[in-house]
């Protein structure tokens, strides 16, 4: 079975030839510059987001070829993002890509196979397999992983409007402290308030988003960031401006109080739903206030958050701000010697130049 599948797969990447491309395109430098570095996970990992990076751009035969070179978890993560991807007239190809993930974890060990577990949820529910996704995530093995693919699938039943079938999987979710599974929940019963408002049930979602308010800390911890931002983004969305504004604000003094680097890109997010609620002015702070926060973060970890405020920045359509933080990140030494460090902070950079200007030219690297 599984060589059957192993060979359609190659049978499948052969027919999707993928289209030339400039050898200087940064999509082209970011795939080079990866396949010069020395074999090692962290160049496996940076395949795995070349080959993301190409399923956004819509080079799915490219995304296929890098994945077939990764190991059973990143070669499956990789192959469920193309499945979720592709058009609906490619139903068998990504069915197909589903099965090879599934021999895939058979191969996976420790947390891997549960993460496996999780992304399948999702893929089979951006599919249309309903029943499939639910019965997947609720069987994830580990109790963090199982509340975020619950939580993932819900959102996508969601957006379909499948609200009974939402429901009862967000019931699912435990309100557990010990591994903040509560912040999955609130995540979900958000989604679920949105659609139906968006179906025009506002009695109902507002009781939804009041039991998901309700499930947050009031005294929150740093990872409860992201739980209070949903709720906010969808109080805001279902007209409840008051307190979607208060929870943001609260959102928003937490992430200031971060003394991590992470404390940009937890501002990022919040500047980023602050955009979403049309409060442009304070996202416009809040993001002026991250790139102040960058010059205090040691060089070797400010990569990551610098690409991480671009992407907002381009959001906000401050299209200049997000090229020049791209190429400090390009271009900085960050006073290292390594120089398989540099290639992957370059790559890494190259491919979020990529997702948000294409193929314009990116400024002579420096060696």
């Amino acid at each position: 079975m599984l060589t059957r599948l192993l060979l359609a797969s190659a049978l499948l990447t052969a027919v999707m030839a993928p289209a030339a491309e400039s050898s200087t395109a940064p999509f082209s430098v970011a795939r080079k510059t990866a396949a010069q570095m020395q074999a090692s996970p962290e160049r496996d990992h940076l395949t795995a987001e070349v080959a993301r990076v190409a399923i956004r751009l819509g080079k799915s035969a490219d995304a296929q070829g890098l994945a077939d070179s990764l190991p059973p978890f990143l070669h499956a993560s990789v192959l469920l993002e193309l499945a979720s991807a592709l058009p609906a007239e490619q139903a068998d190809r990504a069915q197909l890509l589903v099965g090879i993930a599934q021999r895939d974890q058979e191969l996976t060990l420790d947390w891997h196979k549960s993460r496996v577990s999780r992304l399948l949820a999702v893929t089979q529910a951006r599919l249309g397999l309903l029943e499939s996704a639910a019965k997947t995530a609720r069987e994830v093995p580990d109790t963090e992983d199982r509340a975020f693919a619950l939580r993932d699938v819900v959102r996508e039943l969601s957006r379909r409007d499948e609200v009974a079938r939402a429901r009862g999987l967000a019931d699912a979710i435990e309100e557990n402290r010990r591994y903040g599974t509560y912040r999955q929940k609130a995540g979900a019963l958000s989604a679920i308030a949105l659609a139906l408002y968006q179906r025009g049930d506002r009695t109902e979602a507002e009781a939804l988003l009041t039991q998901a308010a309700a499930l947050l800390p009031k005294k929150p911890g740093w990872s409860d960031g992201e739980a209070l931002r949903d709720v906010a983004a969808a109080q805001l969305a279902c007209g409840q401006i008051d307190a979607g504004r208060e929870l943001l604000a609260r959102a928003e003094t937490l992430a200031r109080g971060i003394a991590g680097a992470w404390r940009v890109s937890e501002l990022s997010a919040v500047a980023k739903v602050w955009l979403a609620g049309g409060e442009h002015e304070r996202a416009r702070s809040l993001m002026q206030d991250a790139e102040k926060a960058l010059s205090s973060i040691p060089p070797t970890e400010r990569a990551p958050e610098s690409l991480t405020l671009a992407r907002v920045q381009h959001t906000a359509g401050n299209l200049n701000a997000a090229r020049a933080l791209i190429r400090a990140v390009l271009n900085d030494d960050a006073g290292e010697s390594d120089a398989e460090a540099k290639r992957a902070r370059q790559v890494r950079a190259l491919l979020v130049w990529a997702e948000l200007f294409g193929d314009e030219a990116v400024a002579e690297l420096k060696p």
